[in-house]
Order: C-alpha cells, then sequence, then structure tokens
C-alpha cells in the first residue's frame, strides 16, 4: 500500500497532461475574446475592416512563422518552443486591457497568434515522441479533446466574465499562463533522443516529407475542408439568427455544443482506429460527413437544426480524428523524424483554407443562395474521398505472429532462466 501510494506520475504521461493543459489554455485564450473584442474595438473607433484585421492578425502571424517554428522545433527540441508559448500568450493577455487603440489591438492578437504558432508547432510532435507505439491514436485524440474544451469553455466564460470586468479575462488568462510557465519550467524533462532529429538542410526536410503519400493527400485534405469552416463562422450566425430567429446565446450554444460533440468523440475514434486502422475510419467519416451536410438545409425548426448540426460534427470526428496518427505512422513508417515540420505544414493548409473560406462563402452565398454552401462543402468532401481512396496507404503495423509451440516453448524457457537465477541467489 504505501509503495502504492508513493508511486509517481510517468513521465509520458506527465508530458502529455503538460501538452494538454497548454493546448487548452491556448483554445481558451483564442475563443474568450470572440464575443466581446468586436465591440470593445468598435467603441474605440475601429471599422469593420479593422475588426476584420484585428482578428485576422493571429492567423497571418501563424501562416509566416508555424513553418520555421516546427523547423527548429525538430532540431533545437520541443521544449524551448512550449515554454515560449505560454509566455508569450501571458505577455499578450497582460497587453491587451493596455490597448486603447487599433494598433495596438492588432499588436496584442498578432503576439497571441505567435504564442499560439510556437506551442502547436511543438505540442502534437511532443506527444508523437513519447508515445511512439499503437496507442499514440488515443493520446492524440486526448490532447485534441483538451483543445476543443478549450475552445467550448473560451466564448462562454469571456461572455459571463466580461460583463463583470473587461480586464478579468486577461488576467485569467495571463494567471494560468504564468502557472504554466513556471511549471514547464521546472517539471518538462525531454531526453535528448527524442528532441533532436538528423542536422539535415530544412528544405531537405521538407522534401522528404511531402514526397511521402500519405501526408501529402492530408494536407490537401486540410485545405479544402477547412475552406469550409473559413466560411461557415462568420455566415452561419447571421443565417441562425435570420432563419430561425436565435440570439447570440442561443447561437455559442449551438456551436459549444457542436465543439463539445466533437471532443468526447475525438478520443473513442482515437482508441479504435488504434487498433482498427485509420484508413477506414477517414474514409466513412468522409462519407457521413458528405451525407450530413446535404441534409442540413432541409433543417425545418431550431431542434433538427441543432440535431443535425451535432451529428455533422460527430461524423467529423470520425473522419478527422485519425489523419495526425496516420501522418506520424507513416513518417515513422519512412524513418523521417520531423514531426514538428510536418505539423506546420498541416497547419500552413489548414490556414491557407481558413483564408480563402470566407471569400469562397461570400461569392457562393451571394448567387447562390446559403444552403448551395453545404452542397458546395459535400461535394468538396466527395473529392478527398476519392483521392483518399486511391491514394491514402494505411500503414500496417509490424507484428511478429508466433505459432503456439513457439509460444510454450518461451514460456518454459523464461521458467528455466527464473529457477536457474533463483538457484544462484539461494547459493
Amino acid at each position: 500500500m504505501q509503495r502504492q501510494f508513493k508511486k509517481k506520475m510517468s513521465r509520458s504521461t506527465e508530458i502529455l497532461v503538460i501538452v494538454c493543459i497548454s493546448a487548452f489554455i491556448d483554445s481558451l485564450a483564442y475563443g474568450i475574446v470572440i464575443p466581446f473584442l468586436p465591440q470593445y474595438a468598435i467603441s474605440l473607433g475601429a471599422s469593420d475592416l479593422d475588426v476584420g484585421i484585428i482578428f485576422a492578425s493571429y492567423a497571418l502571424v501563424q501562416l509566416v512563422t508555424v513553418i520555421p517554428f516546427g523547423l527548429l522545433s525538430d532540431r533545437y527540441g520541443r521544449r524551448p518552443f512550449m515554454i515560449m508559448g505560454m509566455l508569450l500568450l501571458g505577455v499578450a493577455s497582460l497587453l491587451y486591457p493596455l490597448a486603447r487603440n487599433v494598433p495596438l489591438m492588432i499588436l496584442c492578437r498578432a503576439v497571441q497568434g505567435l504564442a499560439a504558432a510556437a506551442t502547436w508547432s511543438s505540442a502534437i510532435a511532443l506527444v508523437a515522441d513519447v508515445y511512439p507505439g499503437k496507442d499514440k491514436g488515443a493520446k492524440l485524440g486526448i490532447a485534441s479533446g483538451a483543445t476543443n474544451m478549450g475552445g467550448i469553455a473560451g466564448p462562454l466564460v469571456g461572455g459571463v466574465v466580461s460583463d463583470v470586468n473587461f480586464n478579468l479575462p486577461f488576467l485569467i488568462i495571463a494567471s494560468a499562463c504564468i502557472v504554466m510557465f513556471i511549471y514547464m519550467g521546472f517539471r518538462l524533462k525531454v531526453e535528448r533522443r527524442e528532441e533532436s532529429v538528423e542536422r539535415i538542410p530544412y528544405r531537405k526536410m521538407i522534401g522528404e516529407s511531402l514526397r511521402i503519400r500519405n501526408v501529402l493527400i492530408i494536407i490537401i485534405i486540410n485545405v479544402l475542408t477547412t475552406i469550409f469552416w473559413g466560411f461557415i463562422e462568420p455566415l452561419m450566425p447571421p443565417y441562425l439568427s435570420g432563419c430561425f430567429n436565435l440570439s447570440s446565446t442561443e447561437i455559442g450554444l449551438i456551436f459549444g455544443g457542436m465543439t463539445f460533440v466533437y471532443a468526447i468523440i475525438q478520443p473513442v475514434v482515437g482508441r479504435l482506429s488504434d487498433k482498427y486502422g485509420r484508413k477506414k475510419f477517414i474514409i466513412s467519416g468522409m462519407i457521413l460527413l458528405a451525407v450530413a451536410n446535404v441534409i442540413i438545409p432541409f433543417s425545418w425548426d431550431t431542434v433538427s437544426l441543432t440535431i443535425f448540426l451535432m451529428l455533422s460534427s460527430a461524423v467529423a470526428a470520425i473522419a478527422w480524428t485519425p489523419l495526425t496518427p496516420l501522418v506520424i505512422e507513416s513518417l515513422q513508417d519512412r524513418r523521417v523524424g520531423a514531426y514538428a515540420t510536418v505539423q506546420a505544414l498541416v497547419d500552413i493548409a489548414f490556414y491557407v483554407g481558413y483564408s480563402i473560406g470566407p471569400v469562397i462563402g461570400t461569392f457562393t452565398s451571394s448567387y447562390f443562395g446559403f444552403d448551395s454552401m453545404f452542397i458546395f462543402y459535400s461535394l468538396m468532401l466527395v473529392i478527398c474521398l476519392i483521392f483518399s481512396q486511391a491514394y491514402m496507404q494505411e500503414i500496417k503495423k509490424k507484428k511478429t505472429k508466433l505459432k503456439r509451440p513457439q509460444i510454450i516453448e518461451q514460456e518454459i524457457s523464461k521458467r528455466r532462466r527464473l529457477n536457474h537465477r533463483k538457484l544462484g541467489e539461494a547459493n
């Protein structure tokens, strides 16, 4: 009993906890400003374009910095970037209350984007480093679930707390960042063999990664699918408000519910894909998601709309959760250790899709109607489905199957060795 009481958390588990908490704080900080920052910027004299630039600066900074951070993380280790991410996020949170004009607010949001780029350039790669075995899908699903939980809590906390005091949301984030910065400084220990990869030129590192078929396909999938989220987030709330007469709180609850469903399903799908393979979940998830998005425009009331949106979120988790473990397994299969570099490339694909999404969405909605966007997304999913079925490769786990007589022989040999050892100790 005493030994069990004194048993410490394993190093790999502690690193997973650190990644999950860091991801939660980062997502919380991203979403916490959404309910009140646009109105605050407008009160300072910002135009609609200024507000758009303030929010776009977050993604633009990540677009520029995520690949350099990923390359440097693969070469010099994950630890410095995890710690730097928390420090920068804390600094940005403390600067927000001091921002009294648009340029300063753009600077704050840009520093926040820089912090996210530093954190995410190493977070997923760090999980892959310490869980190289068959359970990596489940562990990555847990980390993604923590991210989604932060995304759920962010707008809800920001809306409630900012009504009490404008500065309070930023103080909450800054305090959490300081605590994590200090904790990681003392407790985040990564072995050297897990931190570094062979010192090869950055261009060659990227070239080797892109020559892996699964990596290239998943990058294309990320561009095509995030286009949808790029135009759905700014255009969906006005649609819900106009057609269904929903309030901002009700709209927020629907989006929060979608994220919650996605978050709770991710770890389950990750664990199942560890056992049964990635590709079948990706393919079946895309089929179900294409069907679910065609159904959404036919919602007849708020209840049916909510059910269809939740269903869409659930099957999206089935389709997208196995992508990251499949990328990592593909790198391991080809003995390419540039996890952070490839994660940066996948993130770049996300930001590209997210940047051009609003333009495509506005055009499609203006000429063909809002409902057509869901059909457009389903068509993109069909394209992804065809490419994935044709070119995506399942990475087979290497197992050594023994016949039953061999197993028996091994057990006998093991017992003999133990008996010899006991006799030697007795003599």
